[in-house]
């Protein structure tokens, strides 16, 4: 059964799919991550790649042109629809929707040369779980490429926004994680610095980028 913050993430992020790329802010997060991760991981035309809580595609579908094809996951049934329609209206071919939440389900059946979110992982209560979860999907050589805060006070998100289970990341404790679940080559370095007025200033919150490759 899937959890009840997971439950509260699907429902809110239904409830303002429509919405979601009317942001600068997300828009331009997802431009930074995505040329982070075109730098940091050797992309090649015939990659299968998969993106976790992709939301409406932002970062997948400014990779895509690098891949072969891209499978788009989330457990929002609401960001999936208005990626499709994107995709559709752009005449893509070589990319699939699924509902997928990992934390309650098992992955698909099929292995991937990269898997990469962004702003996902600060979801997942047992990030670490997920982490060893990635490995097994990836084909040998195979990459993955995580985004998300750098540990913050609980300001970016604020007390009222349900299903936040971290407030950002030690990027120690990143490396660990993906040492720990078998990847090689780890690196982490900063993706983007987002902006954000809270209490009548603008705050800064950094995000990381964390690479690493199964052997």
């Amino acid at each position: 059964m899937t959890s009840l913050p997971q439950n509260d993430n699907r429902s809110r992020f239904d409830s303002i799919a429509a919405q979601w790329d009317d942001s600068p802010m997300r828009t331009g997060m997802a431009t930074a991550v995505a040329d982070a991760i075109a730098t940091a991981v050797p992309l090649e035309p015939q990659w299968r790649g998969l993106e976790y809580g992709c939301g409406t595609g932002l970062v997948g579908l400014r990779l895509l042109p690098r891949m072969g094809h891209l499978l788009e996951t989330d457990l929002s049934p609401g960001m999936l629809t208005v990626l499709s329609e994107k995709a559709a209206a752009a005449g893509l071919t070589n990319i699939d929707t699924q509902v997928l939440d990992l934390t309650a389900n098992p992955p698909p059946a099929q292995r991937f040369d990269l898997i990469f979110s962004s702003m996902a992982l600060h979801h997942i209560p047992d990030v670490a779980r997920l982490v060893r979860t990635f490995h097994s999907m990836l084909v040998p050589g195979g990459w993955v490429a995580l985004a998300d805060l750098d540990a913050e006070d609980g300001s970016f998100h604020g007390p009222d926004v349900p299903g936040v289970a971290h407030h950002g990341f030690e990027r120690g404790i990143i490396e660990e994680w993906l040492r720990a679940a078998g990847f090689t080559a780890v690196s982490v370095r900063t993706a983007h610095t987002v902006e954000r007025e809270r209490q009548g200033e603008q705050r800064r919150y950094p995000m990381f980028l964390a690479t690493g490759r199964r052997s």
